[in-house]
Order: structure tokens, then C-alpha cells, then sequence
């Protein structure tokens, strides 16, 4: 979608904004077009002049999410650090980011699997490239080469990071739940470390 088609009146990015205040209230998959257009603001025959699809719109946020993270990625990557300095950086930053895109953390979470095979794979492959670098860097740390139980635990290390700002107490300043959040994570990969 291009920011050419959306009407007069109503920007791409206040569009984009309102409506993902709806998706963070609601799940992905309970909301309408319709509703989507009420909430917005615009009719909804006007709702296909901003967006193609809902599915279009998810993968969009989902696509943008990962892009954003996979950017800090590299611009970790750029910076002469070592391994587990390098993995610190990736999971403060992958914290930080999800202070600022909470609603497409929760979409991640929750509505990927409202998607159709070709759009997930789309996803999917943005996903399995960031995956594979926390993956790296955790490795990196090991003395020796992990099995099953080690492979799985990392598996779950992406998941828990997605979902962890969201278990922490909103009455927590952001300072406080940086600290515990990122606290939390070091005994995880800690523990993942000491895996077979």
C-alpha cells in the first residue's frame, strides 16, 4: 500500500496510528473492516482507499517490526564489540524497541497465524533471520556446541523477549522495568549458557 492511495483528510501514518490503537485493544482477528473505519474515523467504502486487506495492513506492521529489529541488528554488527557485549546491545535494544512498537510486539505475539501461507512465509523468513542472529550470538558465548535442550531453549528466547515488557506491572516506571526486564533475560541466556 502506498501512501499515494490514502484520501485527503486523513494521513497514511494517522491512519496507521489509529489503527493500531484499535489492534492493541483488540485482537487482530475480532476487529472488522468495518470497524476499522468507525474507529479511524471514515466510512467504510473510504476504508479500502488506505488499505488493501486487513491481512495487507498486519503483514505491513509485522514486516516493519522485524525490519526495525534486523536494522539494529546490523547496526550492532557495525560496532567493535565482543560477542556477549554484542548480545547485550541486541537485548537492550530489542527491549527499548519494544517500548516504542507495543502494539506490533503484541500483533507479533498473538495475530501472526491470521495470515495466509504466502504472507506468513513473507514474515516468517524476516523473523527466522533475526531469530538466527540472537541464536549466533548466544552460541558464540557457549565453551561447547548445544544440544536438543540447549537448541530449545533458545528457540523459546525470542518468544519470552516478544512477550516480557508486557509481563512486567504497568505501574512500573520504564526505568524499573528496563532494569527488571533486562535482569530477567540475562538469567535466561545465563541458564540457556548452562544447558547440554
Amino acid at each position: 500500500m502506498t501512501p499515494e492511495r490514502a484520501m485527503p483528510g486523513l494521513s497514511r501514518s494517522e491512519f496507521q496510528r489509529r489503527a493500531l490503537e484499535l489492534f492493541k485493544e483488540r485482537s487482530f482477528g475480532q476487529v472488522s473492516m468495518r470497524e476499522l473505519a468507525a474507529h479511524v474515523g471514515i466510512s467504510p467504502g473510504a476504508i479500502y482507499h488506505h488499505v488493501e486487506s486487513k491481512e495487507a495492513l498486519l503483514v505491513e506492521w509485522l514486516m516493519e517490526l522485524y525490519q526495525a529489529l534486523l536494522l539494529r541488528v546490523d547496526l550492532i554488527k557495525k560496532r567493535r564489540l565482543t560477542p556477549a557485549q554484542r548480545l547485550t546491545k541486541l537485548i537492550e535494544g530489542h527491549l527499548q524497541l519494544h517500548e516504542h512498537m507495543t502494539a506490533h510486539f503484541k500483533l507479533a505475539v498473538m495475530d501472526s497465524g491470521c495470515l495466509s501461507a504466502p504472507m506468513h512465509d513473507r514474515v516468517r523468513r524476516l523473523r527466522e533471520a533475526y531469530e538466527s542472529e540472537i541464536l549466533s550470538l548466544v552460541g558464540s558465548l557457549c565453551q561447547q556446541p548445544g544440544g536438543p535442550l540447549r537448541e530449545g531453549a533458545l528457540r523459546a528466547l525470542l518468544p519470552m523477549l516478544n512477550s516480557l515488557p508486557a509481563w512486567l506491572s504497568p505501574q512500573m516506571e520504564t526505568a524499573q522495568r528496563r532494569i527488571v526486564a533486562k535482569t530477567l533475560t540475562d538469567a535466561v541466556v545465563q541458564a540457556i549458557k548452562a544447558l547440554p
